[in-house]
């Protein structure tokens, strides 16, 4: 069995087989495979979601993930910036080699304006605009439990809140602020 069979093997196991919507995998720390993404999807389109590194990092470390390798990084706020930094320099040498076709789609910008946001999204992955993709809430309802750290989020309104948290912070950060503030700078956000 080849790869992209194992994989969709697998996916099997998730997926009711009479589903016939889009699969979006959405694991964050699959953008360190991008080479073998590439290798196993050529062409597939890749969404890259990017939020300050600050809140990132801010973030996981207050969410309760169960412990595994990656997250375990979390427990610490000095790991949780390394592995950001680790990871974003992956990504980005990663991009530099792979041809793919990237998204980005700003944290702070789909906050702040949904749609506006979310147009260029659709574009890039050739779907038809529904209406339906501004209601999340309902969406998430009908799906019924979901299993993420942040489930208890998905129901609720799209808020700026947690943008620029990591400021509140900043006394707790200040040791790792000289990893994240270059990747901010990099990123845009300074």
């Amino acid at each position: 069995m080849n790869s992209r069979s194992a994989y969709f093997a697998e996916l099997d196991r998730h997926v009711d087989p009479g589903f016939d919507g889009l699969v979006i995998d959405k694991l964050p720390l699959n953008m360190l495979g991008l080479p073998l993404i590439h290798a196993i999807f050529p062409g597939a389109p890749i969404i890259f979601a990017q939020r300050h590194p600050c809140d990132v990092v801010l973030s996981g470390f207050m969410q309760s993930f169960v412990m595994n390798d990656a997250m375990a990084c979390f427990l610490d706020l000095g790991d949780a910036a390394d592995l950001y930094d680790a990871t974003m320099t992956v990504w980005l040498k990663s991009r530099h080699v792979v041809p793919v076709s990237v998204h980005t789609l700003v944290y702070e910008e789909l906050v702040a304006d949904p749609e506006i946001a979310l147009r260029p999204l659709i574009e890039f992955l050739d779907l038809e605009w529904q209406p339906e993709l501004l209601d999340h809430r309902s969406t998430a309802r009908k799906r019924g439990a979901i299993l993420t750290p942040s489930y208890d989020q998905v129901t609720e309104e799209l808020t700026r809140r947690p943008s620029g948290r990591w400021r509140r912070y900043r006394k707790q950060l200040d040791e790792v602020l000289p990893i994240l503030l270059p990747w901010a700078h990099r990123l845009g956000y300074c």
